[in-house]
This record gives structure tokens, sequence and C-alpha cells, in this order.
């Protein structure tokens, strides 16, 4: 783990070098994060392309961090070393202080040591090993764990380039996948899938939470708000806790107890009323492309926040034209926040949709249309697409899915048969309520300033729009675009709550029994999922067969399996000629004909040899979930070569094809 360690530090000192060019009055906490995701959004993309031309090896990683590590040659320019020495010297005497806490600082240190330990300990759980196999601790993730870690394996294992789909061999790959290369590169320089994976999601969580406190601290000024936004998104969830109150009424017991012999969840339920699944748990753990994008999509609204508040200064129109296309030639602010914009196709294909759209809404409600001000948002929609359009043509070639899959209309999202008022605040609890409570305070004191309503309304839109269009196959995952509205009101919230808590002690009461409500649901989730019941994912003769099966076979091979969701084969990097179905109907893929070939093929009917021949399958897979699931003959197998067993696992070579 120590040089994927060495890695992630490597690519963060150049990421935040880098910050100094575009992000002068960053505090050095955000600047730390900042860095983090530039660097390993750089060593990702910088990676990717010298794995195309070198393979995927710890040299060509090597190498791209290294050109990840470049902008340290900004530290030339004397104003660039006079701010990082500035900053050096301030974090010094922080650190010295140390030796004579204040009460204040107590309560800093405290904080971030609790949210920095909270996140180790929710990212350890995320895929651990037993003495019979692998486990996962957080129930949320048991589908969509093997696919990522099928998707990195084929990176790390499979020399999946230019890559093909790994769970539906032959067709191209459309799926935002950087950051389960970022988990692969991890991996080319020695250490395991679970840590590569590991390393990635502390890095990225905290960056996020990080950055989540001084976006708030930016939009409001508050920083009392800033340290309650970032537990909003980290905690969210709705009433759900109302069920264990119920557990412990029906259990006669109390709640600790309660809670300790149920396994319920208490903002998700797949097939119940809750819906609207916690963050951390249904969201950031199990999809690292939504963490990693939506630590880049804060760090662009930070930088679009700050445009924003660049005062007009009063002056004859050609004076401000001039003035106009003399800051967007020379501040970098707005290039970088397109290109990071830009990349986002690859990272996670919903966050762009929606930076590129707030950016749009934003633009009409600031009026930045006007004489000057409209030059900038040209630099950063001509610096988006500059990346953007060349990323979405690269991962659109060779793709099956079928793009209307992915559009329709459907009012309600996933409310089923509940009345939709009744749906939306059970689900999101007090927070809609609180939301629009902050937006009405007006009085002698308004609580949210008419420049804050404005940069906080886009993303009302977020709400609006899934609750009317179906934007995925499976409709439940709209969810990764109702998120962003969650997170735009997170700020709002927040300094609801710091008004409250700033007021007499009756004030504060509410307060503290608000945030309660708010984060009570989440919180009991990220719980469970932390010490928690585990689930196991692979057994032991099942990783027995992946070590077989990378040292048997060639890196390209295609292996046949049951489509199941965890198929030890995932943890080889080998191409699957089908994978488990969910995944393919939630990419749009067409899968019927194959579904009925693979059945045919286990089945040992007439024509079968042919469609291992057609399909170019080289190796098949006869386990329990063959036998189980496809109903697996294996005397018709017998005829082909065993490369070996594991259990009641064998691998079959399949000749000549």
């Amino acid at each position: 783990m120590i040089p994927a360690i060495a890695l992630v530090l490597v690519v963060t000192l150049g990421g935040t070098i880098a910050t100094y060019a575009f992000d002068r009055a960053a505090p050095a906490y955000a600047r730390l994060a900042t860095g983090a995701l530039i660097g390993l959004t750089a060593l990702g993309f910088i990676g990717f392309v010298l794995a195309l031309l070198l393979g995927m090896t710890p040299v060509s990683q090597g190498i791209a961090a290294a050109v990840a590590l470049a902008p340290v040659l900004l530290l030339r320019s004397p104003s660039i070393r006079t701010a990082v020495r500035r900053d050096l010297e301030a974090a010094r005497d922080r650190l010295g202080s140390i030796a004579r806490p204040s009460s204040r600082g107590l309560v800093t240190v405290a904080y971030g040591l609790a949210i920095a330990v909270g996140a180790w300990l929710v990212a350890d759980r995320t895929l651990f090993e037993q003495a019979d196999g692998l486990y996962i601790g957080n129930v949320n993730n048991l589908g969509d764990l093997p696919y990522h870690l099928q998707i990195t394996a084929s990176f790390a294992y499979g020399d999946n380039f230019p890559p093909q789909n790994p769970v539906f061999a032959g067709s191209g790959f459309s799926y935002h996948y950087i950051a389960d290369f970022l988990a692969a590169v991890f991996v080319a320089v020695g250490t395991s899938l679970r840590d590569g994976m590991l390393i990635l999601t502390v890095t990225a969580g905290l960056a996020l939470l990080a950055l989540i406190h001084r976006w708030t601290r930016d939009l409001t000024g508050s920083a009392v708000a800033a340290r309650i936004a970032p537990l909003l998104l980290a905690f969210s969830g709705g009433l759900g806790w109302l069920v264990l109150f119920d557990e412990a009424r029906r259990g006669e017991s109390g709640l600790v107890a309660a809670f300790a012999a149920s396994d319920a969840r208490y903002t998700i339920d797949p097939e119940g009323f809750w819906r609207f699944g916690n963050a951390i748990t249904t969201l950031l753990i199990p999809q690292r492309g939504l963490l990693l994008g939506m630590g880049l999509a804060v760090i662009v609204f930070t930088l679009l926040w700050q445009h924003l508040n660049v005062p007009d200064e009063p002056a004859s129109t050609t004076a401000t034209w001039r003035r106009g296309l003399r800051d967007a030639l020379t501040e970098p602010r707005m290039v970088v926040a397109g290109v990071l914009t830009g990349v986002l196709p690859m990272v996670h294909i919903h966050t762009f949709a929606v930076v590129g759209g707030t950016a749009f809404l934003w633009g009409i409600a600031f009026r930045e249309w006007r004489a000057g001000r409209w030059l900038p948002w040209v630099v950063y929609v001509a610096s988006t697409m500059a990346v953007a359009v060349p990323l979405l043509a690269w991962t659109a070639r060779g793709s099956q899915a079928s793009i209307s899959a992915f559009f329709g209309l459907e009012l309600g999202w996933d409310h089923g048969a509940h009345p939709l008022p009744w749906f939306w605040l059970a689900n999101t609890g007090a927070f809609i309520p609180a939301f629009v409570a902050a937006l009405l305070w007006r009085g002698d004191r308004p609580l949210v300033p008419r420049r804050l309503l404005l940069y906080a309304l886009p993303f009302v839109v977020w709400f609006i729009v899934p609750n009317v269009l179906r934007l995925a196959p499976w409709l439940w995952d709209n969810i990764k675009v109702f998120v962003y509205w969650w997170l735009g009101g997170v700020p709002i919230v927040a300094l609801l709550l710091a008004r409250l808590w700033s007021d007499r002690t009756g004030p504060r009461i509410a307060a503290v029994a608000l945030a309660v409500v708010l984060m009570a649901a989440g919180a009991l989730d990220v719980a469970r999922a932390t010490v928690g019941p585990s689930y196991q994912e692979f057994d032991r003769d099942g990783m027995a067969l992946a070590s077989l099966i990378r040292e048997e076979t060639p890196p390209n091979a295609v292996i046949l399996t049951a489509p199941a969701y965890n198929t030890p084969v995932f943890l080889t990097g080998r191409r699957v000629f089908m994978g488990y179905v969910g995944f393919l109907w939630a990419n749009g893929l067409p899968y019927g004909d194959r579904e009925r070939d693979v059945r045919t093929i286990y089945a040992g009917e007439a024509g079968a040899r042919e469609l291992l021949a057609r399909y170019g399958i080289s190796y098949v897979v006869v386990g329990p979930q063959e036998r189980r699931e496809v109903a697996a003959n294996d005397a018709f197998f017998e005829q082909f070569p065993v490369v070996g067993e594991a259990g009641e696992y064998r691998l079959y070579e399949v000749p000549n094809t």
C-alpha cells in the first residue's frame, strides 16, 4: 500500500501547487483538498493515455505521476513562492499552537479527527477479507461493488485498452470509468484491489467533505454553517429513524437494543417506501465515480461563485468590453472551471450534465449576458467543450447502448402508489421545510440575501427535472441527479441551523432538535454500514478460482459464466461474455440474444459448440452459480480440457475458438 499512498501524496503536491495559479484565497485545508482531487484526476487521465500507449505498468503510472507533479514548476514565480511560504509559516504556527490549544482549537481538532476516523471506518468496511471469503459491510454495495471490481480489475489485470465493456465482451465501453481506472493505478503499483479502492475512497471522501466546508463558508460567511454542512450531506436521510422507535416498541427493548437486533435500513428499502437513500451508504461508497465527480463539481461551483462575486466597475461600454476581454484572457479561474467540467463525462456523466446545466442557469439568473460579463463565460464554455467533446466521442465509440433507454416521461420519480407530497416529506424529512423556511426568512435580518438566493434556486431544477423525466433505464438512478439538489440545499439549511444556534437558548434547542431530525436516519444507516452485519460477496473457493484464472489464462481471454452479479471472474479482469442482467439493463445494452445463447450453451443443446466459436469464448466456468442459475450440464463440458478447479468450481478451456 505504501507505493500507492506515495503516489497520492505526489499528485496531491502537484495539484496543491497548481491551486495558487487560480484560487489564491483558498484556506490551507481547502487548498489541499482541491489539490488532491485535481492531482488524482490528472493522474487518472494522464495515466490512462500512457496505459493506452505503454500498457498498465508501474513505469507508465510513475511517468503519469511525474507529469501530474509538473505544477511545481510554478514555484519559479516569485509571487507563488511567496504565497506558498506564507501558507507554510501559517501552518507551522497552527501546529505550534497545539501545545497550548484554546477551547475553540480543541473543538476544531476533534471535529476534523472525528470526520477523518469516521471516513476511514466506513471505507474500510467497503470490502474486507474473512476466513471464508470476501465480505462487505454495506448491503447497498452488494451489486455495485462486484461491477466496479470487474472494471478496475479489467484495467489492472486484463489489459483492457482500448476499453471494452468487461461485462459484455466485444462491446465498446461508454460507462464513466476514470475513478475505477484510478483504483487500478494503485493496483498497478503494488496494492490489492481492495486497498486500491480504499485509498481512492478515503482520499476523495475527505477532500469532498473539506470542500463542502469551504464552499459553504464562502457562500454564507458562517463558520458554524460551514461545520454543519458536511454532516448534512454525510448523514442525509428522511424520517426513517421513526422505524427504529417502532422496532423498539414492538420488541419492548431500548433503542440501542432494537438497532442491534435489526438489519433494517432507515433511508432506503429496495422494495418499500424508503427510496431516497443516504448519500454515503447508497451513492458515494458504492460509486466512486460520483464521489470524485461531486468533489470536482464543488470545486467548479466555488470557482464560478468567485467569478460571480467579481464586482461590476462603472465604466463606459468600451472600457467594460476591454476589461471583460482582459479578464477572460488573463484570469485562469474560468479556464480551470471549464476544464474540470469538461473531464466529467469520463468521471461521472450525470455530474457533467448537472454542472453544465447549473452554470447555464447561473448565467441567466445573474444576467451574465451584460457587456463584458459574458466574455469569461465564453471562455468557460469553450474550455468545457474543448475537453468534453473529444471525451464524449471516445466513450461513445463502439457502444451498443440504446440512447432512447435513458430518457422518458416519469412523473413523481419512484413514489409508487404513495401520495407524492407525503413520499417526499417522509423520504427527505425536515430538509425541504427547512430549505423553504430559510429562503423565506425575511425581517430585519433576512437569512438568505438576494445573491445567495439566486445562487441556490438553480439547484431546485435538479429536484424538479428528475421528478418529471426518467434519466436512466433504471428509474431509481435519477437519484444521481437528485443528490445535487440536496447538495445545493445543504449550505442554505446549514445557514438556518447556524442562525438558530447563534440566537438565545430557545432557538438553540430548536437547532439541535432540527439537526437530529435531519440527520438521524442517515447516521443510523452509516452506523449500520460501519458496525453492522457483513455480507459475503465471494467465497473462498471462488477467490481460489480467480487466482487460477489470473495465472492460467491470457489477460484478454473471454470467459463464459452465469450472468450473476458476483461471479468470481470479476476478480480477474478477464472479459465476461455476459454479466449480470441488471448491469446490462441499467446501461441500456441489448442483452436478450446473449442471455438466450448463454442458456443454450450451458444446457449443452444443439449448436452450443458453434455458439462458443462464434462469440470467441475461450474459457467456461462451471460452478455453483452456473448450476443454480442457468442449469449447467456438467456432462456436456466433460469434452473440454479442465484448466483447473477449486471446490465446486471448474474452469474449462474451449479449443480452437
